[in-house]
């Protein structure tokens, strides 16, 4: 068929038509540049938050070290892949194709000609999958911006941890030195009245022996601390310098007038962990809704041009092209339904998990007082007890074993009140961090 010669304008216009044609992406939101400091502990109304701050690093040094921390890195590059996905899912699947050939036409017996073909096409999204892309971004940027929360808020927990760790082992050294002095005043007790002759030297060989165990313990709790405090400068180097002189004034425990159950609440309402697994599941229903779509295929609109019998023929025509789906988009479908249901079944055992954690850690805030103050008096008690039974030898009233013994026990009542004290100061730190009252991301709550 001949047909009056086309201009290239022509395929221009047609070409221009169908992009134009095409429904635009949505925007994409920039990615995440908050900087302000969020909730600080000094910010927080409760009058038993004040003393947590003569316990915890200062926030604004937490804060660099956390945000130098890979993990946390990691995680805020990946708001910047979040976002570059949403944009790719808006922009959509399809690109401008363009084609051509060339040929040569031999009439038997005739002339030759030299013939060209051009064709530029494009496939259409459907607009239900439009749709379905566009809150997929949606959904990819808000996962990315809770990943990097949690990522946050997980290793914000794990310098609260190894901070407490090292602290309690500062505070065993520290009574563990102490109880050195006092075992080497008992020795030189033993060593009195040995040359007065009031006691016999098995008294000073006993005395000598519990040196040995005194400074042995205090040895090994300052290897366990020299460990925990290069692991802590390995990790966080602002940490230097600010361990020793915390261990020296620990603060008492005050009492929550909140319940557990409010606690528990406040947690819940706002978690980073619950939240990512929600929006996770979504991202899951989302991609199954997508795959259900897919089976409908896009069409692809083209528009070709050829020049036949060395121009002495000129076509220009459109076509369209629609893929007939199968059994492999069929199976695509069936395969993202099962990780959707995968998704939600993890959100309940992830909420089951935190709401767990987070009724340990409440409990123990909030009720953990009550055993301490407990513990501080019998050790104030058998720290009574072991004074007069030391006195008591050294005039003579008492055999050096029991007194020992006194000694060992107010010891052991002394450490089990420190680690009550510093567990219950955990716990509170832990569940105003959990709470989201200190040590928050930048941006939480914009």
């Amino acid at each position: 068929m001949t047909r009056p010669e086309s201009h290239p304008r022509h395929l221009l216009v047609l070409a221009l038509w169908t992009a134009l044609s095409l429904p635009a992406g949505a925007e994409t939101p920039p990615g995440t540049t908050h900087t302000d400091p969020g909730a600080t502990l000094a910010s927080v109304a409760l009058p038993w938050a004040g003393q947590l701050q003569n316990v915890l690093p200062p926030e604004e040094r937490v804060r660099a070290m956390l945000l130098r921390q890979p993990t946390v890195q990691a995680a805020r590059a990946n708001v910047e892949a979040a976002a570059g996905r949403q944009a790719r899912l808006n922009a959509g699947p399809h690109e401008w194709t363009f084609k051509a050939g060339a040929q040569q036409r031999r009439e038997m017996p005739g002339p030759r000609y030299r013939e060209s073909e051009f064709a530029v096409e494009r496939g259409l999204r459907l607009p239900a999958k439009l749709d379905a892309d566009q809150a997929l971004g949606r959904n990819e940027a808000e996962v990315g911006m809770l990943a990097f929360e949690d990522t946050w808020h997980e290793s914000a927990r794990t310098l609260l941890k190894a901070w407490f760790d090292a602290l309690r082992e500062a505070r065993t050294q520290q009574t563990l030195r102490e109880q050195v002095a006092l075992a080497e005043q008992q020795r030189s007790v033993a060593q009195r009245r040995l040359q007065a002759g009031e006691a016999a030297r098995l008294e000073l060989l006993q005395a000598e022996a519990d040196v040995g165990r005194a400074q042995a313990a205090a040895q090994q709790s300052s290897t366990r601390l020299r460990a925990l405090q290069a692991d802590l400068r390995l990790r966080y180097p602002d940490v230097q310098g600010l361990l020793e002189p915390t261990s020296s004034g620990l603060p008492a425990p005050a009492g929550l007038s909140e319940s557990a159950q409010h606690w528990v609440e406040r947690v819940l309402a706002d978690n980073h962990e619950l939240e990512l697994a929600e929006a996770q599941a979504r991202h899951a229903e989302l991609v199954a809704r997508r795959a259900g779509l897919e089976r409908q295929g896009d069409p692809v609109l083209g528009v070709r041009a050829s020049r036949e019998r060395g121009g002495q023929e000129q076509v220009l025509g459109v076509y369209v092209s629609v893929p007939w789906g199968g059994a492999g988009r069929r199976a695509d479908e069936k395969t993202a339904l099962a990780q959707a249901e995968i998704a939600r079944q993890k959100v309940d055992e992830v909420r089951q998990r935190v709401g767990s954690e987070a009724w340990r850690v409440a409990i123990n805030a909030v009720e953990g007082e009550s055993s301490w103050q407990a513990l501080e008096a019998a050790w104030q008690r058998m720290d009574q007890s072991a004074r007069l039974a030391g006195r008591a030898y050294s005039l003579g009233e008492l055999p050096l074993g029991e007194a020992l013994q006194a000694r060992r026990l107010a010891l052991e009542a002394r450490l089990n009140a420190d680690a009550a004290r510093l567990d219950i100061l955990e716990s509170q730190s832990r569940l105003l961090l959990d709470a989201h009252q200190m040590w928050t991301p930048p941006g939480h709550g914009d």
